[in-house]
């Protein structure tokens, strides 16, 4: 039996989704894959615990194996599941081989939004490996996360439509701006993080958490709540970085701003200054005046100050595509 990988999918849930559609159970099946290491002596334990807490790797004739018993080219696997990326294959030429650490090298498995998954004739859980520990669906209003507690659905954002709205906010800045409107959003939900951090009990995060039944102090639901900040704050980020102007008058206006919203949010704007004013000294210079002429006339780029060019990584989860990180 056939089963299409969902896009983004973990090599593993779609390995495991494979076996039960063939009426093996998964370890049965991964013996068909070729020869291959976990994580325990105790295959039991393995079989219930691998798709939903770590992810598989396999070499390049793993992959053509995996392939041949999916009864899908290589390259559509490729493509589907990030976990087949080039940088993860595994070392070898010779015999198949995967392996299954506990600990996956870079990534986050995330639960998928069921009605997603549905839609595409997923009847059972399957599982995305994404950079960050969440992600929203928009179109079916729910919050997926890689927490193992109930609900296995996702939280709905039906009590929280902000959530929903700032995600979509996400969206726009990065069509309209590319790579720089997704970093500018990194830095501002570094900002707004920061800002949890230090003022958890801010009354419309801790409204936000009890709307999904959730602990308004866990680090589970802090990305959640701060969300909607973090967009608006993105944008605001955005406009500044569109202006030429870094004067003495250009700066405090900015920072005046970006108070006032911290003023309409209830949060303390002497205990939330300090990120906001690291931003600005990061983005205190202009973009080379050179390049930003021939940069502003294609579409989907903006210019960043220098001072943002210090980040951990491009890629990866958010904290490491800030400069703030």
């Amino acid at each position: 039996m056939r089963v299409l990988p969902l896009p983004g999918e973990s090599t593993g849930s779609f390995v495991n989704r494979l076996a039960h559609a063939n009426g093996l159970e998964l370890w049965d099946f991964l013996q068909r894959v070729g020869q291959g290491t976990g994580s325990s002596s105790d295959d039991a334990a393995r079989v219930a615990k691998y798709p939903q807490c770590t992810e598989m790797y396999v070499n390049g004739p793993g992959l053509d194996y995996l392939a041949m018993l999916a009864g899908e080219p290589a390259a559509v696997l490729r493509r589907a599941l990030p976990g087949l990326a080039p940088r993860h294959r595994l070392p070898g030429d010779g015999d198949a081989v995967w392996k299954w650490p506990w600990q996956p090298p870079e990534g986050h498995l995330v639960l998928c939004c069921t009605r997603c998954a549905e839609a595409r004739g997923v009847r059972e859980p399957a599982w995305w490996l994404l950079s960050d520990g969440w992600r929203v669906c928009a179109r079916h209003s729910r919050w997926c996360d890689d927490s193992r507690t109930e609900p296995l659905d996702g939280l709905s954002l039906k009590e929280l439509p902000e959530v929903a709205e700032a995600h979509l906010e996400r969206g726009r800045l990065q069509r309209q701006f590319g790579g720089s409107g997704e970093e500018l959003f990194a830095d501002a939900f570094q900002v707004a993080a920061e800002w949890w951090r230090t003022m958890p009990t801010v009354l419309r995060w801790v409204h936000r958490a009890w709307a999904c039944e959730l602990d308004d102090r866990s680090t589970r639901v802090m990305p959640l709540v701060i969300y909607p900040e973090a967009a608006r704050l993105a944008r605001l980020m955005v406009e500044f970085e569109q202006s030429d102007l870094r004067d003495a008058d250009a700066r405090p206006r900015w920072l005046g701003e970006a108070e006032a919203l911290m003023v309409s949010w209830e949060l303390d704007v002497q205990a939330g200054k300090g990120p906001l004013l690291e931003w600005l000294h990061r983005h205190r210079l202009p973009a080379d005046p050179e390049a930003q002429p021939a940069a502003r006339s294609r579409r989907g780029r903006l210019p960043l100050a220098p001072g943002h060019r210090r980040l951990a990584s491009t890629t990866g989860p958010l904290e490491q595509r800030s400069c703030l990180s």
